[in-house]
């Protein structure tokens, strides 16, 4: 909340001292006088109602005023002060209603200069926005639909992360305040409260950013380029004999963007070239497109972890999984840092696995009431640069493993569509439970070894019986209803997934007719929920199938329908896969092996 002064500030920008005339001489041929006006001579210098003053901000054009509790705006007397020989409009004194929201006044000077200001009174103690701006970009408030509409530039900051400023009159309180940053990729809502305790509103704000120049997809002859946004770069690997010297490249771009060489011209990619991107601001971002005609097949396993190589991962349970799988699958296997996602290191890559579980190390990843991305490096969190060359990869074809604290990568590749900002609801598919979600988590100490955390597959747990799959061969049930994975004594935990979907999809619980519409609703197939669930409550692992073929007529619109690679995952770890048992016996770590090993060739055989 912002206190009012008596005497109106005057903060002027640097266009309101441009009084000069600048003479530009190139040659003696081409002189020029640009006579630019004197701004500040279209200022309004003083706002006054009642012998009290008004705020005035001369940098953003707005007047902001709380007048006494009562006060009837439909009839305020404004006295103004300009420049001499400054007109405006409304005129000095006249009486003006302020009650259907924001007053323009229009000034004009004597020499050319003019401006607009939006002036905003309440009477104190009312509910409402005086102002709300984001950066220098001005709210539009709508009083009677209780509604904020501000648009910005594609530079004007992260949509996930913007601080607005507002202006609310004396005697008002609200539930979010100034100068917090708050996700606005959704409407979002403030709430503002009078001192009386029982008159309030709420305002939906809406924030609409003007897409940045980019490339969303780049396809020569049906093969897909993996793009690179903070590199800037594209590569495709096309069939050994491929001429490189004639291609057209077919290129989507946001509407309203344009980029050169244009979609469908033909361009000799013998050296790499150049593409550049213009938004509709005019900002442009040039892409470096490499092609090379060779046989880069992606025939890998490779595990993606932080630290530069396997002997470094910090986390006891990443180090395990990877060392297991380098020596499981050995010249086929590649292990890659989360620095190396890269598009060219990627194209070599069938088959990838993210995982660990760091409550021990307490190493940072861990999820906050209201956004569980924070369980992801930057990076891999939503908009970041290698989620965006994952999820470039997958819809190339390329097919993922994904488990313990890495599970919300789910969001972050954008296939399964969340805003941990906003309530659950329709097409929202944020995770339902954040039990042990800080950074610590949980370590159980000293549990029995009778107490088996497993993957319940009892058939009333998943749409259909699965118990007979591929990714179960060579494994057994314990009592036919449950595939054990743990049983250690110290265990770590974190229970973040999606107990139902109640009030989302319908049924959302907890029958196998909802574990079906889930499945439907997202081109999925549920695996399985904790060990000892008797129904189909919960989703412990899910398969997420491409999108760009073979979908239900419910399939969720919001999901692209060009996913052609796959990706599996485990969503929680009370299922107990947990790769390092902090130094005692888990007498399943061999179930946890033929799993991962059945999982990875299934997505390996896959047809992308």
């Amino acid at each position: 909340m912002k206190s009012f002064q008596k005497l109106a500030k005057i903060t002027l920008g640097l266009f309101l001292i441009l009084p000069f005339v600048v003479l530009y001489s190139c040659s003696d041929d081409d002189n020029f006088t640009d006579v630019v006006p004197d701004f500040s001579e279209a200022i309004i210098r003083s706002f006054e109602v009642d012998g009290e003053f008004a705020d005035i901000d001369h940098t953003s054009a707005t007047i902001s005023m709380t007048l006494p509790a009562g006060t009837d705006l439909s009839a305020i007397q404004v006295e103004l002060q300009t420049p001499e020989g400054t007109s405006i409009e409304p005129a000095s004194g006249s009486t003006i209603d302020f009650t259907q929201g924001p007053v323009i006044f229009k000034t004009q000077a004597q020499n050319g200069a003019n401006r607009e200001y939006t002036a905003m009174l309440a009477a104190y103690g009312e509910p409402k926005f005086l102002n709300f701006t984001i950066g220098e970009n001005a709210g539009v408030i709508d009083h009677n639909d209780n509604t904020i509409t501000v648009n910005i530039g594609s530079e004007d900051g992260e949509i996930t992360s913007l601080a607005p400023n507002f202006i609310i009159p004396d005697g008002t309180s609200v539930d979010i305040a100034s100068g917090v940053s708050r996700d606005f990729s959704r409407p979002v809502v403030y709430t503002i409260q009078s001192n009386d305790g029982f008159t309030a509103k709420e305002y939906t704000v809406t924030v609409n950013q003007i897409e940045g120049p980019k490339v969303n997809s780049f396809v020569i002859e049906e093969t897909e380029g993996v793009i690179d946004n903070e590199e800037n770069t594209i590569y495709l690997a096309l069939p050994a004999g491929t001429d490189v010297s004639s291609l057209t490249p077919e290129i989507s771009i946001p509407e309203g963007q344009s980029i050169s060489p244009a979609s469908g011209e033909e361009v000799d990619f013998t050296e790499p070239v150049e593409y550049t991107v213009t938004n509709t601001e005019n900002i442009t971002k040039t892409y470096t497109v490499t092609v090379e005609a060779q046989d880069v097949e992606a025939t890998f396993y490779a595990f993606l972890g932080e630290q530069d190589e396997i002997d470094a991962l910090v986390d006891d349970d990443a180090k395990a999984a990877a060392t297991w799988m380098r020596d499981n699958y050995g010249d086929d296997f590649k292990y890659l840092s989360f620095s190396e996602i890269t598009a060219q290191n990627m194209a070599e890559v069938k088959v990838a696995m993210i995982y660990y579980l760091t409550p021990a190390e307490d190493l940072g990843y861990s999820a906050t009431p209201d956004n569980v991305s924070t369980l992801l490096p930057t990076g891999l969190r939503p908009g970041g640069t290698r989620a965006q060359v994952l999820k470039n990869w997958v819809k190339s074809g390329g097919d993922m493993l994904i488990a313990g604290d890495a599970t919300p990568l789910i969001f972050s590749l954008d296939r399964v569509p969340a805003d941990f900002s906003a309530p659950r609801d329709p097409g929202n598919y944020v995770y339902s439970e954040f039990g042990c979600a800080g950074s610590t988590g949980c370590v159980d100490q000293g549990k029995p070894a009778d107490d088996i955390w497993g993957l319940g597959m009892r058939p009333e747990n998943n749409s259909e019986d699965r118990r007979s799959h591929p990714i179960f061969d060579g494994l057994s049930f314990q009592n036919d209803e449950f595939l054990a994975l743990q049983n250690s004594a110290t265990r770590e935990v974190r229970l973040i997934w999606w107990q139902h979907f109640d009030g989302i999809l319908d049924p959302g619980c907890c029958g196998q007719d909802a574990a079906l519409v889930f499945e439907q609703t997202l081109s999925a197939t549920k695996f399985g929920t904790l060990g000892h669930i008797g129904d189909a409550f919960g989703y412990g692992a899910v398969l997420w199938n491409r999108t760009d073929e073979n979908i239900h007529d419910s399939f969720d619109d919001q999901i692209s329908e060009d996913y052609k690679g796959s990706i599996f995952s485990i969503e929680n770890t009370i299922v107990g896969y947990e790769w390092d048992s902090n130094g005692t016996q888990n007498d399943y770590q061999s179930n946890i092996e033929t799993f991962t090993k059945n999982i990875l060739d299934h997505l390996y055989n896959l047809e992308d």
